[in-house]
């Protein structure tokens, strides 16, 4: 099965033609990497994966759902973590995921048991400090927490790993593999190809808005060298 399915998307921003029919699959259970360079389109696709942004033409499916602009039935099944998440730096974890809880409509009682246990995941369990005092690794791990709030079956990461040291960048990579185990479908959006060579076990190669390569990512597959083929090709065709 397929957790997400995008059939000949297409969208433009005036004259500027952004995705151009695009198609993708991301099969459950998968760490799917979605690269390409800046620009090429991956925040604008995953943009309209969770209806803020409308399509032109195509359709998106996420859990053999249609996606419908400005509706968010379907984001009952999908975690996001923007590439620079938002915090009230006064708060605490805890009471950030609280707010976020009471926002979904969740009883006090499951926010504090789902709490517990997220942040004893993601590995700010015991961190009482306030938010305005995490360092970028941190708040990325809370925003991942937040993310997994809802129990999705598909988590998108818009650049998870960018601004982090290295430690952090191992840290997040270990968790971020662990998630298929827990029946949640990755989707790493990165331009950084060392990050998803080490991270993601499916790819989607994205250039200038068309999709040129999605397949399998075995572990001796030489990532930059395809990487390079497709961003070639796609100047050839442009």
């Amino acid at each position: 099965m397929n957790v997400l399915s995008i059939r000949n998307l297409s969208k433009s921003f005036g004259q500027q033609q952004i995705i151009k029919d695009l198609n993708m699959s991301v099969p459950e259970g998968s760490v799917f990497g979605f690269i390409g360079q800046n620009g090429a389109g991956k925040t604008t696709t995953m943009k309209m994966v969770l209806g803020l942004l409308q399509p032109d033409q195509g359709e998106i499916l996420v859990c053999n759902e249609p996606v419908r602009f400005g509706q968010t039935k379907t984001n009952q099944y999908i975690g996001y973590l923007p590439d620079v998440p938002e915090f009230y730096n006064y708060m605490t974890a805890m009471q950030y995921l609280t707010l976020c809880g009471e926002i979904a409509g969740l009883s006090r009682e499951s926010i504090s048991q789902k709490g517990k246990k997220l942040l004893s995941l993601v590995g700010l369990d015991g961190v009482e400090k306030r938010v305005g005092g995490y360092s970028r690794g941190m708040k990325q791990r809370l925003g991942i927490a937040v993310a997994l709030l809802n129990n999705p079956k598909l988590l998108i990461l818009d650049e998870p790993t960018n601004g982090l040291d290295p430690i952090g960048i191992e840290e997040l990579r270990e968790l971020i593999r662990s998630f298929p185990a827990k029946g949640i479908t990755v989707i790493l959006s990165s331009h950084i190809l060392s990050e998803v060579q080490q991270t993601a076990d499916h790819i989607g190669i994205i250039a200038g808005g068309v999709l040129g390569y999605e397949g399998k990512l075995n572990a001796n597959e030489n990532l930059e060298q395809l990487f390079m083929d497709v961003v070639k090709s796609n100047h050839r065709e442009g």
